[in-house]
């Protein structure tokens, strides 16, 4: 199993997309892709979709200098393209367990190409065949339908449907993958 420092140089190449180790210069790309209005609904950050400019700074940082030890962040580029267009993570990674908590993000420009599903799948493989990842979680809002075409694609399955703790009636669905052996294939 590897452990943290030899992923700082990842570097993975797809069909369509590249995913690899994000720059200083992802920096503003990275913030305004956290601050969109169409990608806020789908992520969850701790200090909720307006969150304040410093906790916005805060997450960047980590995502680019990676300063949480139990996470894996990663930028989606199309290939060869040296634009930031989405990230792909691993969180709340347990190196002793195998498990980790898929999370993934992309530009609504580039929605509904492929692009995110062939990222992801990328970085469960690598996850699989290299982190020694066992058991990987993903989450998403019950109403958004790309994200769990996403996961399902890339061979996870819904394991159970959670009320949203937010009393807004909405439902979170959680999808695993279980003893990861090769990725599922695109």
């Amino acid at each position: 199993m590897s452990s943290y420092t030899t992923v700082m140089g990842l570097t993975l190449h797809g069909t369509a997309v590249d995913v690899r180790t994000m720059v200083t210069g992802d920096g503003e790309v990275l913030k305004a892709l956290l601050s969109h209005p169409e990608v806020q609904p789908h992520i969850q950050l701790r200090h909720g979709a307006t969150a304040q400019q410093g906790v916005l700074d805060k997450l960047v940082n980590r995502m680019l200098h990676g300063y949480d030890p139990c996470a894996l962040h990663a930028g989606i580029y199309i290939q060869g393209q040296p634009e930031l267009i989405g990230s792909v993570s691993l969180q709340n990674w347990n190196r002793h367990e195998g498990m980790a908590v898929l999370g993934y993000m992309l530009n609504p420009l580039w929605w509904g190409r492929g692009y995110a599903t062939e990222a992801l799948g990328l970085l469960l493989a690598y996850g699989t065949r290299e982190l020694g990842l066992r058991k990987v979680e993903g989450r998403c809002r019950g109403d958004n339908l790309r994200s769990e075409q996403v996961m399902l694609k890339n061979g996870l399955t819904l394991e159970r449907i959670l009320p949203m703790a937010d009393g807004s009636g909405d439902v979170m669905k959680v999808f695993t993958a279980l003893h990861c052996k090769e990725a599922h294939p695109l």
